[in-house]
Order: structure tokens, then sequence, then C-alpha cells
């Protein structure tokens, strides 16, 4: 019996192979839409999820609002935090903390040796201290060394996969040494292999925290600049022990709380949730979005849902011509039930082609996928076993139910209720209901078609003005290069020698150092306030060292004052001038920036507070991307070495020259150490890329919903053309011209349109502004975004229908009224 119904099921595809392709082409565009969405969803979600123990893991997170009431969120804490939770409480198994290397040295450089005896040196970004607990605590493994004990050492350093094939090749790099700096050897006690994509933590190189001098105070209580994870030992609840933070914050920060008036609070954050729901100051790096995932999750189900509608669409439009098949059917016995299971049948046929060919599609297109988002989606799913899940089958077997289930459904229990006798009479009659379904699901896809262009258009101009708004300062032709991370006590000379020598070359404009460049978060922050203030007046601000070049090599303006220059240094214990932004200066209670001239501060910095006079205010400019808000900031220029960056404004000659013009002079003042560089331009418009990732997967997306909506309106203008033969060639007959014929066929779609329109559009008015919201500076949404996709549907649905409709408008009429 199954074997009858599958073959009826194959011939009516077949006979029907127009539609057929339609309806199987749109399903199978909506799967691998819904199937690389799945695995992205996947991808994201799996963070930290390898860990052995990721059910026990968490983060412990800093959160102080301040006298006035601002509050400060930050991923990192104190570093004393983890040791004193370990002796307090008897939940916590282990501990580990970790902490950036060029929080201690401006730069790092590893060399070693090579088998001739040459000097081999690279300059490591992804360098972390970690105490010895971590390798155990997480599942990083190791492919040489013992978790256990390769960071209890000091001076012990543990090195990824890569790491190790650059400075040794493919010989063991267990025991060997490596120099920081030149200054200190350390043993390689451990390779790791390369950490997964899908980490919050993303890291090269480990040293043991015990190689830490204690002069760098790395106990205190007044330093939250380090990442706290706690391992709870199995059974311990996260909320008891969330519960009994508030005393622990009192037992060792009461004083400071009530020294500043600060509320201090410490929260537990599970490792596995940090990727796509923390986004806090200082996170170690780049988060996802928990609001983009399900988004995307629900545009996946939205196009996969578009594309059964074309099915349902086209099979209750397609009613009239099957209705004497199920009337002769009923005739010669055929029950209710065996139509109905016919009917499923191919709906099950058509969907299980569509999954097939989506199975090949998504092969193909996975590769490009993986590109446009910058992420080896496959390669993760395989290797931590997410293809060998049972709930991948369990899925699509559920789509492969749901779908037959939907699109067999309707015209399942519509045509065979037909009346076999009025049927054979030629008495039946297409049900305004089932017109009322048709044309609702058509404006639901409108609906649809409308919302996503809208989205796309204002995804594309918001990037666009990120990307071309004035950032107050100039990021074009800056080359910024690493300072040396070798140097002795004259290196200021040096310093000052190389900006004297490469400003010298004609192809180089200006050029200054700094601890930081825009485009980079500012890792210095301290507390600030006017010093004829309490201490309970203090607020977080962000401090920059910068040279007396720093404001005219970024063309940064001065509102007030002057520039710092070269005997404005700033020395500990001593007042010194600096330099502050409009916001710090509104923060500090000035009404205009000249107001703040000349006026004393205090702010922390090293053990003791340090006071400063006001020299000069300039205008705020990005330090980060427009995600974020203009924070305050001060700038010193202070009289020892505490520079990470080089910049050098370059003219717009030869680049290629240039930079080696650069280097010649960069290896003549700072001999045996690594040249290494970037635009500055392409590094701040890096900070956009998740932005510019998720405009392309969107509009992708947006492009092929529309396509499968304009299948279906192809497959309806089709039949419609069909079915009304007849009425063209007596309005032909009539007189009737082809423009008069076309706006016929087009008018019932555009109607649809229109409906559609009115209601997507408080939708779309409430989700883009939604979205916008989520940036500091955005644009208003203009005309455009409402407008353009009535505009472009309008062309679509007449472009489509037209196409369909033009050769039977222009067909000899006498051909048509000769039919049966």
């Amino acid at each position: 019996m199954i074997r009858n119904y599958l073959i009826v099921a194959w011939r009516n595809l077949v006979r029907n192979r127009v539609f057929s392709t339609i309806n199987i082409a749109g399903l199978a565009i909506g799967l691998s839409i819904c199937g690389l969405i799945y695995q992205y969803i996947q991808f994201e979600r799996s963070y930290d999820r390898f860990n052995a123990n990721a059910d026990r893991l968490y983060r412990v997170t800093l959160s102080n609002i301040d006298a006035d009431h601002s509050q400060h969120e930050s991923a990192t804490n104190h570093p004393a935090v983890a040791p004193a939770m370990k002796a307090d409480f008897p939940e916590v198994e282990a501990f580990s903390r970790l902490a950036r290397t060029n929080f201690f040295v401006s730069s790092v450089t590893l060399s070693t040796q090579d088998k001739k005896g040459n000097a081999l040196a690279f300059n490591e970004e992804k360098m972390f201290l970690a105490d010895a607990p971590f390798l155990t605590m997480f599942s990083y493994p190791l492919l040489q060394g013992n978790p256990a004990t390769a960071l209890k050492e000091p001076n012990s350093i543990v090195i990824s996969e890569t790491i190790s094939k650059k400075f040794f090749g493919d010989e063991p790099a267990l025991g060997k040494q490596l120099s920081l700096n030149r200054e200190v050897s350390l043993t390689v006690t451990g390779v790791l292999k390369d950490v997964p994509q899908n980490s919050h933590l993303s890291f090269n190189v480990l040293v043991s925290f015990s190689s830490l001098s204690e002069k760098w105070g790395y106990d205190q209580w007044r330093w939250p600049e380090f990442y706290n994870y706690i391992l709870l030992k199995p059974g311990a609840s996260r909320t008891a022990l969330e519960s009994k933070l508030p005393a622990f914050v009192d037992k060792y920060l009461g004083d400071v709380k009530r020294e500043y008036k600060w509320d201090i609070r410490m929260f537990l954050q599970p490792v596995s949730s940090i990727h796509l729901t923390s986004n806090l100051a200082l996170e170690q790096d780049t988060n996802g979005s928990e609001r983009v995932v399900y988004f995307l999750g629900l545009l996946g189900i939205f196009i996969l849902v578009v594309a059964w509608i074309n099915y349902i669409n086209l099979s209750t439009a397609k009613s009239l011509e099957r209705s004497k098949e199920v009337g002769l059917r009923k005739v010669v016995g055929a029950s209710k039930q065996q139509l109905v299971i016919q009917f499923f049948f191919d709906a099950f046929l058509v969907n299980f082609l569509a999954m097939v060919v989506s199975a090949g599609v998504l092969v193909v297109a996975m590769p490009f996928f993986e590109q446009i988002v910058e992420k080896d989606i496959s390669g993760v799913l395989y290797e931590h076993g997410l293809w060998a899940n049972p709930g991948i089958l369990i899925l699509a077997l559920l789509i492969l139910f749901i779908g037959t289930l939907l699109v067999g459904a309707y015209p399942a229990l519509l045509l065979s209720s037909f009346n076999p006798a009025q049927v054979l009479k030629g008495k039946f009659y297409k049900s305004a209901s089932g017109q009322w379904l048709r044309q609702g699901l058509v404006s639901f896809q409108y609906m649809l078609s409308i919302f996503l262009i809208a989205g796309t258009i204002a995804m594309y101009r918001q990037l666009s003005f990120m990307q071309k708004q004035d950032l107050g300062y100039a990021k074009d032709q800056v080359l910024v290069l690493k300072t040396p991370a070798v140097f002795d006590s004259t290196i200021m000379t040096h310093i000052s020698w190389f900006k004297d020598a490469v400003t010298q070359l004609a192809s180089v404009k200006n050029a200054t150092v700094s601890n930081g460049v825009p485009g980079k978060v500012l890792l210095a922050r301290n507390g600030a306030r006017r010093i004829s203030q309490a201490p309970d007046a203090n607020f977080n601000c962000y401090q920059k060292s910068i040279d007396e070049n720093f404001l005219s090599t970024f063309g940064i303006t001065l509102l007030a004052g002057h520039d710092l220059t070269k005997q404005d240094l700033f020395v500990y214990d001593k007042e010194a001038p600096i330099l502050i932004n409009e916001v710090m200066s509104q923060k500090l209670g000035f009404a205009k920036p000249e107001d703040a001239l000349h006026e004393k501060i205090s702010f922390g910095m090293g053990p003791n507070e340090q006071h400063g006079e006001i020299v000069g205010v300039i205008k705020n400019y990005h330090q980060v991307s427009l995600h974020e808000s203009y924070e305050p900031m001060m700038f010193i220029n202070p009289d020892f070495f505490s520079w990470n960056y080089i910049s050098i404004h370059l003219g717009t000659g030869n680049m290629t020259a240039s930079i080696d013009a650069v280097k010649k002079v960069y290896d003549e003042a700072f001999p045996n150490n690594a040249f290494e560089y970037f635009f500055l331009d392409e590094y701040f418009n890096r900070q956009y890329n998740s932005d510019v990732r998720l405009g392309s997967v969107f509009g992708i997306f947006t492009v092929l919903a529309i396509i499968i909506a304009c299948m279906g309106l192809l497959g309806l203008s089709i039949f419609a053309v069909v079915h009304r033969t007849k009425e063209v060639g007596i309005r032909k007959v009539l007189g009737a011209s082809v423009t008069t014929i076309l706006a016929l066929f087009s008018r019932d779609f555009i109607k649809l349109l229109l409906v559609a329109y009115f209601i997507a559009m408080p939708l779309v008015y409430f989700a883009v502004n939604r979205w916008l919201s989520s940036f500091a500076f955005h644009i208003s949404p203009g005309w455009d975004v409402y407008v353009a996709p009535l505009i472009i549907l309008l062309i679509i649905s007449i472009s489509t229908v037209g196409f369909i409709c033009f050769r039977a408008a222009t067909a000899n009429p006498t051909n048509s009224l000769r039919q049966e």
C-alpha cells in the first residue's frame, strides 16, 4: 500500500514538473538556510562547553557604583579575590588568576636561537600570567608536559603548538629555553594544542604566576585588573555562594566602600555563558550576542515557513485541477482516509527530496559561509563531537515531520472533502476560505520580506555611518609600531632619537609615542576628583600616557589651554601638568572647557594619590567603537618609559618604500627588536568585524528569502495565467491593451503587498530603533528604511507577475477561445 502511495506521489510530482521544481527548490533553499543558521547557533552555544568542568567553572566579576550613581561593571577583579575565596569558602575547590603581561611590561618579545646560532625573536600579543591550577581547571589539552605541574614553578612557560613550531620547528619544545625581552630565561614546561575558536579565552602563551615579583602587589585589593576564576566542588551551589559575597566584600573592601561611598558588588559568572551573555568592561576578547543568536534562529524558522507557505499556496491553488482526480477516486471506492494519506505522501515526498537537495547545498555552501563569519564552524563542531550528536538526526526528522504535516494538512483536508458528484458534473468552485488562506499567507511572506529589507538597509547605513563618521582624530595614513621590548636605561634617549630621525624622512609628517592608540581599549584607569573635594567624589577615568606630539600627530582638537610640552613631565609624587577631555571636564563639574584650566585634581596612580594641574582640555574623540559612549580621560607626559606604541603619520607616497625607510631607522635605533606594524584605520575598523559579519549574513539571507517568496509568486502567477486564459482572450477581443491585462494580474498582489506593508511598519519601526539603541552613536532611520522595502517589493512583484503574464497578454486570442 505504501509503495502505491509513493508511486502515485511520484507520478503527480513528474506530471507537474514546474510546480514541483518550484516547491522543491524553495524548500531546499529554506532548509539550507536553516541548516547554516543551526550550525552557527551550535557553534556559538558551544563556547567553553568543551571544558570537562564547565558546569563548575565561574569567573568572579566586579561591579562598582560610584557616589554619583554611575555604574562600572568589569570582567576583571582584584588579584587577592580568588585566593581569599579559596581560603574563606569551603565550596571553592581551586582558583586561578590571569593577568595580561602588558600590565607589567610595555611590550613582550620571546626569543631563542635557531640551530645555526642565529637569533630568532617574535613579539607576542596573546600572553598571560596564570596560576598553577589553570590547566587542570580548564580542559586545554597539553601535547607535551604535565598540566598539574606545568605552571607550578617560577619562570615556567607553556606555549601553543603554533608558537612551538615557530620557534622550534618539529622538534620537541619541552625543556627548552625562551628569553623574555632578553632579560628573563623561561623554561618550556608544556606545549598546548592551539586554543579552539569556541573558547572565550584566546591565548598563545602562559607564564607561571609565581614568576611575578612581589613588588607588583599581586595580592592587593586595590588593583582590579586581574581575571579571577574559581572551580566549585561537585554539588556546591552557586546561589548559596553568591549570597555570601556581600559579607565577603565588606570584610576585605569595607574601608574602601566607606571612604569613597561606593557600592561594590561581586558576582559569579558561569564560564559557559560568558561568550553570549557578557559584555563587561575589559573583556578578554570580543564576545558574541545571545540576542543575535535568537534572532538568527527566528530568521531561519521564518524563512523555512515562507518556503512551506509557497507549497501550501500552490497546492491549494491547484486544487481545481486535482478535483476531478479526487472525484474519480471517490467514485471507485477510495475512502476519505486514503485520500488524506495520499496527499500527505505527496507532501512527504516533496519535503524529503528538498531535504536531500539541501544536504548537498549545505556541503557546497558551508565553506563560503565560514569565510563570511570568519569561523571554522564545521571543524569545531566535528572536533568536539557535535556532528555525532543524535539531536541533529532527531531535529532533521522533526523538521521533515512538521513540514509534511504543515504543507500536507490543508490540501489533504480540503481536497478529500470534495463532493464527487458535483465535481464530475463540473460544478466545483474554488472556496472563499482557500482564497483567503492564500492571500493571508502571501501577505505574511510580504511582511517578512519588508522586515528583512528594512533591517538590511538599517544595518548597512549604520555600518557605513560608523566607518565614515568623524572620529575626532586622523586615522588614515597612520603607521603604528610596537615599542621595543628589549631595552636598557638609555631607552628614553633612543626613543627621542628615533622620533627625530624618522620625522626627517620625506614620507613622514609626524611621530608620537603613547601607551595606547585609538581602537584599543585602555587598561589603565583609576579614580579622580577635584583636589578640593572629598574622596567620595571620586569617579573612574582612563589614564593615557602620551608625549608632546600626540595631539598634532593625530589631529586632535584642543578646545582650551595649551598642549603638553617636553617640559610638562609627570613625575611620581609631584604635581604635574595634565590634559583632560570634555567628558572629564563635565564630570569634574565645569560648565565650559575654559573653566577647567589651572584647576587642581587628585587621581590614583601607583601606591599613592597624585596631584595634577589641568593645562588643556581636548575635544572628545572615539577611543573605541561607536558602540561605546565617550569616557572620561586624562593625559600625562611621563618622565619614564611607559610606551606601547609609536604612531607615525605618513604622506600619500609609496607605502612600501615608506615602511622600508621607517624600518631602517627602527633597526638602527632598536637593534635586536622585532619590527612589527599595522595601519591604524584597519586596526580601528576591526572593532566592527562582528557587525560587518552580521550585516553580510543578514543581507544574504534577506536575498534568499526574497528569492523564495518570488518563487511562490512565480508559481501563483503561472497558475493564474493558465486558469484565466479564456478571460484574457475575451478581454483582448473587446479591445483591452497589454498594459491593462498586466495591471489586471498584478492588482491582487499589489493589494496584498500594501496590506502587509501597513501591518509590518510598526514592527519595523520598533525593531530598527531597538537595534540602533545598542549603539551609543547611531543614525536616525531615514525614509529609505521605511519606503525602500515597499518600492523594492513593488518592482519585484510586478516584474515577476509581468514576466509570466506578458506571453499570455500578447498571444493570439483566437487560440485561447478555441480551447475546450
